[in-house]
């Protein structure tokens, strides 16, 4: 068996209610994994698998490794997420069955809050979904998009399901949350605050974004002029110590970066704007 097509094309996620047991079997290589599920979540010996201490649960997920032997365990409710190093091999089956991970969400976002309301914007590298995982509240009045999901949380708990990764995330610093990715730290304070995507809209444009902290990736540049400071629209006077940010997209490209601070001006040709994207929200 041979790492995503062994594990199968096509699964749901298990029934609300009863226990389950999934099991991870490794191969030649070492292979990290993590997952996130209902709740119950508990270490098993079933299949002939040890019980390592280097997998670690924490609350309703599981961060392990497994080599040429087998982890398992037993839990209630859905198999939210499950992740796993792509450069491994694993056989992965839940109640005797392939558990098909590699069409189930990579990761699980719980984002809590403790008191004031607290706004809050993120972006993935794949498009994310409301989740009832720990207990939180499916709230329709997030929004989620293409780019990325923008909510506000309490007394209580959103989650989300997502494939890639983390790209950024921005909270109300007036405000107190707690963000976790399959039951980690997400270090959110260490990550950009916003995704910055501009997005053709069938023809070339050029365009200038300025914003007012500091950009920290280039993700995807469809054109090899795109940059900081190119200086596109040669003369136009920028705001005082704005940063500014390049590029040109046509067709059905786009350009991805990420920053720290907000978008503070846009600059492009009136009669070929691309939309551009700041998290969720549409800046243009």
């Amino acid at each position: 068996m041979a790492g995503l097509g062994a594990l199968g094309s096509a699964g749901s996620a298990a029934a609300a209610s009863g226990e389950h047991t999934l099991v991870i079997e490794g191969f030649d290589s070492q292979t990290s994994y993590s997952f996130t599920v209902g709740n119950n979540l508990e270490k098993s010996t079933a299949e002939g698998a040890t019980i390592d201490d280097n997998d670690e649960i924490i609350d309703q997920s599981a961060h392990g490794q497994v080599w040429e032997g087998k982890d398992a365990y037993t839990f209630d409710g859905p198999l939210y997420s499950f992740d796993f190093d792509r450069s491994g091999e694993i056989n992965v089956t839940l109640d005797g069955e392939p558990a098909r991970v590699g069409n189930r969400p990579d990761h699980t976002l719980l984002i809590e809050g403790f008191g004031p309301v607290t706004s809050y914007s993120f972006s993935t590298s794949g498009r994310a979904k409301h989740s009832d995982a720990y207990n939180a509240t499916v709230n329709k009045a997030e929004k989620i998009n293409d780019y990325g999901v923008t909510g506000a949380v309490q007394n209580g708990k959103d989650a989300f399901t997502y494939d890639g990764e983390l790209l950024s995330f921005d909270f109300d610093r007036d405000g107190e949350v707690r963000v976790t990715i399959d039951g980690k730290a997400a270090h959110v304070g260490q990550r950009p605050d916003r995704t910055i995507t501009v997005v053709a809209k069938g023809r070339y444009a050029e365009y200038r974004v300025g914003f007012d902290g500091s950009i920290r990736e280039v993700i995807d540049a469809e054109s090899g002029q795109d940059g900081i400071n190119e200086d596109k629209f040669e003369g136009l006077p920028d705001e005082d110590g704005d940063q500014t940010f390049d590029g040109a997209v046509s067709a059905t490209g786009y350009d991805k970066f990420t920053i720290d601070g907000d978008v503070t001006h846009t600059v492009y040709h009136n009669d070929n704007a691309p939309a551009i994207y700041s998290n969720h929200r549409q800046v243009v």
